[in-house]
């Protein structure tokens, strides 16, 4: 009895340590990822939504490329020029431009140059006038 006994809590504490050993690989395979957020602002359209993301991406441009967020764009000397997200697009003609914020910012670069960082908003409004 006494030799079942010690062998169920030896099986138990193997466990416990393959438990532990499987919590601590997972915790570092996610150590790579970003939350980060992406928010859409259309006045023209009535249009306001914020998206969360855990991701490993290292541009902005990545993200809104794979989770199909930038619909229409064109490639420029100066990078990713923005036409449409979400299926809403510019109006040059009404001067309608998308821009880039990051945490309430204005961006400087393009989407491609710009850096993902874990728990920053970034922006995409739809303005008027140049």
């Amino acid at each position: 009895m006494k030799k079942k006994l010690l062998a169920l809590i030896s099986l138990i504490a193997v466990m416990g340590i393959f438990a532990g050993i499987a919590v601590y690989f997972q915790k570092e395979a996610n150590s790579d990822l970003k939350t980060v957020h992406v928010e859409v602002i259309s006045q023209r359209d009535n249009y306001e939504k914020t998206t969360s993301y855990k991701i490993d991406k290292e541009y902005l441009r990545e993200l809104l490329e794979e989770e199909n967020i930038v619909t229409n764009y064109e490639d420029s000397d100066y990078g990713m020029y923005i036409h449409g997200v979400e299926n809403m697009n510019d109006d040059s003609a009404n001067q309608y431009w998308w821009c880039i914020l990051v945490n309430d910012e204005s961006a400087t670069t393009s989407a491609d140059s710009i850096v993902l960082e874990d728990g920053t908003t970034y922006t995409l409004e739809l303005k008027q006038g140049y």
